[in-house]
């Protein structure tokens, strides 16, 4: 598969015109997506939480990401959509940060005294629900509504995990 028809299956992911299932079953493509997400999201660790070490942020988030997906996908008997589905995630998160990632930089940190980086962080944060949301309804062959709490717990769960596990 060239990079520029991955690149489109995934913005049509991220775009929700798309699953998971879309994408090639790859463990190399799906380690590019993992090391895509963590050299994207270097940056805005450094940035808006200097007093943290990043790479251990990022492999914090990438454990708790796999491991949160391959119980999931294990309790609903989908094993064997893990290398896709978590492509599909990592993926999309590449994107929606190499969005984020301007926005951030430019506009500055999301906070009480700048309404505009709450917003569009906000805008980001919905976003990022949905996109997720619509990966784990096709990977666990579940309903809106169950897609939609999986995918809280796994957005937010990320962030308790790592602030609970790093201290930060």
């Amino acid at each position: 598969m060239s990079t520029i028809t991955l690149f489109q299956r995934l913005l049509g992911i991220a775009l929700l015109r798309a699953g998971p299932q879309d994408l090639p079953y790859s463990a190399a493509l799906m380690g590019a997506a993992i090391a895509a997400t963590a050299a994207i999201n270097l940056p805005v660790i450094q940035r808006f939480t200097p007093q943290a070490e990043p790479l251990v942020q990022i492999g914090l988030l990438v454990a708790y990401s796999l491991a949160f997906l391959g119980l999931a996908l294990w309790l609903r008997g989908h094993g064997a959509r893990f290398v896709q589905t978590a492509t599909a995630l990592f993926g999309t998160d590449a994107l929606i940060s190499m969005v984020a990632l301007p926005v951030l930089l430019v506009i500055g940190r999301p906070d009480d005294a700048n309404a505009l980086g709450a917003l569009a962080f906000l805008g980001l944060l919905i976003w990022n629900i949905a996109v997720v949301s619509h990966i784990l309804r096709a990977a666990l062959s579940v309903g809106g509504a169950v897609s939609l709490v999986a995918s809280l717990g796994y957005i937010f769960g990320a962030s308790a995990f790592v602030r609970l596990v790093s201290g930060v």
